[in-house]
């Protein structure tokens, strides 16, 4: 019987402490990353009380491939700015009319569709970055129009 115990509890040990490991690895990577981001969103000149987390970091990998950790944002002054412009114009900038029904999304900042999104790489060690608009990347002039602030292309963290 104390055979069975010591062959199960090291079966137990071999798969365990992978998942931990891998666990363990993903946090540590996905904390890098957030600094990363962090890092250019404040080298960006973005206040730090101004930002609004649209969607979390979170951890991406194809199969023994590169590793990629995307964060979207916006700020208080481009969520007012869109509120603005959603209700003035009586719909929302990817073109859905305004409505009782769907008026409510203009409550949260996460429905904000101006926005700005970070990319981290782990191979570059760099993170990209972007505006997005109504889902899609904003051109020039609607940066120039719409977005409070001006934010780094690309950082690299060598």
């Amino acid at each position: 019987m104390k055979k069975w115990k010591i062959i199960l509890l090291v079966i137990s040990l071999l798969i365990v402490l992978p998942i931990l490991g891998y666990i363990s690895y993903i946090h540590f990577r996905t904390t890098q990353a957030e600094n990363r981001i962090d890092e250019t969103i404040a080298a960006s000149k973005i206040p730090e009380d101004e930002v609004i987390v649209v969607e979390k970091i979170m951890y991406n990998s194809k199969v023994f491939a590169y590793e990629w950790f995307p964060k979207s944002i916006t700020t208080k002054k481009d969520y007012a700015n869109w509120k603005k412009i959603v209700t003035e114009k009586q719909q929302f900038l990817n073109g859905v009319k305004l409505t009782s029904k769907n008026k409510s999304k203009l409550d949260s900042p996460k429905n904000c569709e101006l926005t700005y999104s970070f990319v981290y790489e782990s191979d570059s060690k760099s993170v990209s970055s972007s505006y997005s608009y109504a889902g899609n990347e904003a051109t020039p002039s609607q940066v120039k129009e719409y977005f409070s602030y001006t934010i780094l292309a690309n950082k690299s963290f060598k």
